[in-house]
C-alpha cells in the first residue's frame, strides 16, 4: 500500500513494520526538542487503513515500541484501546525484546509467525531462504536523482524472491539507503512510496 503497510485480502490481514511507538517521548525524556503526537498519528493512520480495508487483524513486524522511556500512561492507554478495536499481533523486534507492558490486549510472538503460505518476522532472512517472509527492520529507502543533480531519498518496499521488506511505518524513524546496483544483483524489485501511490523502479543496469 502507498501508506507503507501491506494488505493480504484473502486473510483480511494488514501488515506494518517498525512503528517505534513512544520514540518522541523517549527523546523528550532526554531533553531533546521532539514534537509530541507522532505515536497517536501512527496509530490513527493504521486504524484508518484497517477500517478502509475491513481488516480483521493487524500483524506488526517488529519494533512496535521504541524504548522503555517512551511507555507513557497515555501511550499505553491509546495502544490498549487500539488493540481492543483491532486484534493485533506483535512479532517481537530488537526494540521490543525487553519490553512487555502488562494488561494490553496484544498477542506477542517471538521469532517467526507462520501465516498460511507466509512467514511474518522482524529481520529479513538470508537470500535463498525457502518460503516467503514479510519483514521489516531495515527501514529501507532508495536515493533518487535527476539529470540536474538533485537528490531525494524516499522510503520503499524491497521485494525479493524470498521476502518482502516493508518500510518503517512510524513517523519518527530513520532509514537505511539501499544501493540500486546491490538490489539489482540480488534480484530485488523496488516500490518507492510517492504521493499517494507506489512507483516501481526500473531495474538498475
Amino acid at each position: 500500500l502507498p501508506s507503507g503497510a501491506a494488505w493480504w485480502p484473502a486473510a483480511r490481514t494488514l501488515f506494518a513494520a517498525d512503528l517505534h511507538l513512544g520514540k518522541g517521548a523517549a527523546f523528550r525524556a532526554q531533553g531533546q526538542p521532539v514534537p509530541a503526537g507522532s505515536s497517536a498519528r501512527t496509530l490513527a493512520r493504521l486504524e484508518a487503513l484497517a477500517v478502509a480495508h475491513d481488516a480483521e487483524q493487524l500483524v506488526v513486524l517488529g519494533d512496535f515500541w521504541h524504548g522503555a522511556a517512551g511507555l507513557t500512561p497515555t501511550l499505553l492507554d491509546e495502544v490498549g484501546a487500539f488493540a481492543a478495536r483491532l486484534p493485533t499481533v506483535l512479532v517481537r523486534g530488537n526494540h521490543d525484546r525487553r519490553l512487555d507492558p502488562p494488561g494490553l490486549p496484544l498477542r506477542v510472538v517471538d521469532g517467526a509467525l507462520p501465516l498460511g503460505p507466509l512467514l511474518a518476522a522482524h529481520e529479513p532472512p538470508p537470500l535463498g531462504t525457502p518460503g516467503f517472509t514479510l519483514a521489516g527492520h531495515w527501514h529501507p529507502a532508495v536515493q533518487l536523482g535527476s539529470r540536474a543533480g538533485d537528490r531525494l531519498r524516499r522510503p520503499c518496499f524491497a521485494c525479493y524472491a524470498h521476502a518482502l521488506v516493508l518500510p518503517a511505518f512510524g513517523g519518527l524513524t530513520g532509514a537505511l539507503t539501499l544501493r540500486q546496483d546491490d538490489l539489482a544483483r540480488d534480484g530485488a524489485s523496488i516500490a518507492v512510496i510517492g504521493d499517494g501511490q507506489l512507483h516501481w523502479l526500473q531495474p538498475a543496469r
